[in-house]
């Protein structure tokens, strides 16, 4: 803590005069609206002090001047140097409206509700305070130029901190406020914000990039000859012969021209991730021209390329078509010396707009008041998981953006990468999910293809399709993956619920329990509380059939009871079967266990899980011979040899009532197996070879494409172990979208 009161006085009063530099512009009355605000924030902020010692005022008054030097509004200057008020001190926002009026109140109100969700509270998630802050940019993007400026601050006095929050908060910077900065237009801003980020995130690096180019001074004289040159050239053509070099920027009557090199993070960023030298990246040796107008920028232009050999499709003209953050220039590289340098030729407003960007003055959104496209798609990210939309923020970001337009011409704006598919759900969630084709261009193209600016694309549709899971592979923005995952889940729940209710009637159709008391002996033996949970659960393979069949038993056995029908609806009847909604116990009786001496083989009733067998006493099924299986409403399913006439007599009068048996080894059961799956080629190849790694024998097999558009694939099998083992192992198949096995 700083040593006496004077020493507090005497880095306030810095921090005043630098506020006071930056708005020197200003009238008088916006000037005394600040210095009111610079005195009600020192009151409120005094005995508050910083992590360096410095009065905590010196912070928000620092921060009011860079927001100031973006050439911000005094309402959102005066909204920085009070920014923290409401959050660290005891004035309250009423105060700040009473005092300032609304506008000021909006913008402390903004950035304390984004400050809220503090980065070292353990509780809460990255994801968290970067959802604050779109939310925050939506509203109110003054809000944000606020926040970045706080951070940039931050950065320039991050040395109290300890290494490891430092390199924390450095890398945090780099992943998002650099490239939020640089969407918002914020060159200068960004600029410097990256490269503390940068010393402070990766020291090392940081230090071995800036020796290597302080050991590289042609860099600099490079630099100053191109500006020197194109000074002279542009003169001579103006036929006013008049420049004035002064070391960084040179200007004359018509233009003025300055120069840079790359800053830092920059040139690590991309000779990194692209593996080039230094000299190899076009853009690392720079020169700006400012000019008047646009039909200057065009004629300095060619006055470049007349002077110097441009590099072949390093041209681009962002005044035509400007970038996604609404800057415009014109770029090109040309050759000096066998060296790149990029040239950049503008007008004064554009130059403006570029370095110190537009959110600032409250001009961010357009004029309808929609804001962009690519924060629109931050925006609808709310089901995103936190781990996926840290990755989809950073690469949204990060990423450059294409131009496609509807064939009704409207331009859809999507990250470079982004697919035909992207395109759909871009346009509207219900028509990525029904795509089923696609035009580029007037041709028609795979799914897959990656879009450019400029393409021209249309969907087709179909009411029964539906997203593949293949789509995922090459979809790029989280909109359209997030929309392929869910309609996936709830199609599949869906699936799940239909079968686990056709399973449940079966099993109560089989039990002679008043309705209530079945219901209520499944749920509390499952803990689940409705049978539309249990539905899902039993259709899914997360409950075996034969577990909630000795739950009926037992509760059958325990208490007196009568028949009564399920409280799910039971599945309608084949054409041609009896009327009747049970079957009739009029079967000749017999001995219910299993015939004695056939240790190796047994019986087992495929799609009917979990229901009795029962052994008449009008024939002798023989084990490896055929049978005939009657349903019966009391007894479950009655085992007949295949000839017996009895049988063949009740099932003449009721298909319906025929149940398919089979004799299996001990140890092994047949079951009917329901997969819905990708409709792609090999799939039921994959399928099959599965199977026979599972150790099944494929009995029968059948196959077809549903509405749907996906493949229904169904499969009799003998196989080891349970159903769910098996049903959880086909899951896992790659293109497998729901696997019943029952």
């Amino acid at each position: 803590m700083p040593a006496d009161p004077a020493t507090d006085d005497r880095y306030i009063a810095a921090a005043v005069v630098s506020l006071e530099g930056a708005v020197a512009d200003w009238d008088p009355a916006a000037r005394d609206d600040l210095r009111k605000a610079v005195d009600y924030g020192i009151r409120a902020h005094d005995g508050q002090f910083r992590r360096s010692g410095e009065p905590y005022i010196t912070h928000p008054l620092a921060v009011a001047t860079i927001v100031a030097g973006l050439g911000a509004q005094p309402a959102t200057v005066i909204g920085a140097v009070l920014h923290d008020t409401v959050e660290d001190t005891e004035v309250t926002l009423d105060d700040v409206r009473t005092t300032f009026g609304p506008q000021v109140a909006v913008l402390v109100d903004g950035a304390t509700k984004v400050a809220a969700v503090r980065g070292d509270d353990p509780d809460t998630t990255e994801a968290a305070r970067l959802r604050k802050l779109f939310v925050a940019l939506a509203a109110d993007p003054r809000v944000v130029t606020i926040k970045l400026a706080d951070r940039l601050h931050n950065l320039r006095t991050i040395g109290s901190l300890p290494s490891a929050k430092a390199a924390r908060i450095g890398r945090e910077s780099l992943a998002i406020h650099g490239p939020l900065a640089h969407r918002l237009g914020f060159a200068l801003l960004k600029a410097e914000l990256e490269d503390r980020a940068f010393a402070v995130a990766y020291p090392d690096e940081y230090l071995e990039l800036r020796a290597e180019l302080i050991n590289r001074p042609h860099l600099e004289e490079t630099l100053h000859e191109a500006m020197s040159a194109l000074e002279a050239h542009l003169d001579a053509a103006d036929g006013s012969g008049n420049s004035s070099g002064n070391g960084s920027g040179n200007s004359s009557g018509r233009h003025e021209i300055t120069g840079r090199i790359k800053h830092l993070w920059s040139i690590y960023r991309k000779t990194h991730t692209s593996g080039r030298d230094l000299e190899s990246l076009h853009d690392l040796i720079g020169v700006r021209v400012v000019v008047d107008d646009v039909e200057d920028c065009y004629r300095v232009l060619g006055l470049v390329h007349a002077l110097w050999e441009p590099v072949p499709d390093r041209f681009k003209d962002y005044i035509a078509r400007p970038k996604f953050n609404a800057y415009r220039s014109l770029h090109t590289t040309v050759l000096l010396n066998g060296r790149m340098v990029e040239v950049q030729v503008r007008t004064h407003e554009m130059h403006t707009a570029a370095e110190h960007g537009s959110a600032a003055h409250h001009a961010y959104k357009h004029e309808t008041g929609v804001e962009p496209q690519w924060l629109s798609r931050v925006l609808d990210w709310h089901d995103v998981d936190d781990s996926e939309y840290l990755s989809a923020v950073a690469g949204e970001l990060t990423s450059e953006e294409i131009w496609v337009l509807t064939p009704r011409g409207d331009v859809i704006s999507l990250p470079a990468g982004a697919s035909v598919v992207d395109f759909a759900y871009a346009v509207h969630s219900e028509i990525g999910d029904r795509t089923s084709g696609a035009r580029v261009n007037g041709a028609l193209v795979p799914l897959s293809t990656r879009l450019i600016s400029g393409n021209t694309v249309e969907i087709i549709t179909r009411r029964t399709t539906g997203p593949s899971l293949d789509w995922l592979e090459w979809t790029v923005t989280a909109r359209a993956r997030q929309r392929v995952r869910a309609w996936h889940t709830r199609h599949r729940r869906d699936s799940e619920r239909a079968t686990g209710e056709a399973a449940l009637v079966q099993l109560l159709s089989r039990r002679r329990l008043p309705r209530a008391q079945a219901e209520t002996a499944l749920l509390r033996a499952t803990g689940l509380n409705s049978l539309d949970l249990l539905a899902e659960e039993v259709g899914a393979g997360r409950i075996e059939m034969e577990t909630l069949s000795q739950v009926l038993t037992a509760a059958a056995t325990s208490t007196p009871h009568a028949p009564g029908p399920p409280t799910l609806p039971a599945p309608a009847r084949p054409a041609g079967s009896s009327g009747s909604s049970g079957f009739e116990d009029d079967l000749p009786p017999g001995p219910a266990p299993t015939p004695a001496g056939v240790p190796l083989l047994h019986v087992t009733a495929p799609g009917l899980t979990g229901v009795s067998l029962t052994w008449p006493g009008c024939c002798h099924a023989v084990p490896g011979r055929g049978l005939l299986g009657v349903l019966s409403r009391t007894r479950g399913v009655v085992v007949h040899a295949a000839d017996c006439p009895q049988a063949l007599a009740h099932l003449a009068k009721d298909p319906a009532r025929n149940a398919r048996l089979a004799w299996v080894r001990a140890g092994s059961q047949m079951s009917m197996i329901d997969l819905v799956c990708e409709n792609t080629p090999g799939m039921v190849a994959r399928v099959v070879l599965a199977l026979a790694d599972l150790g099944c024998d494929i009995e029968s097999s059948s196959s077809y494409i549903g509405e749907d558009g996906a493949g229904h694939q169904t499969y009799e099998v003998v196989h080891p172990g349970s159903r769910s083992q098996l049903s959880t192992r086909l899951r896992e198949l790659p293109g497998v979208r729901s696997a019943l096995v029952r």
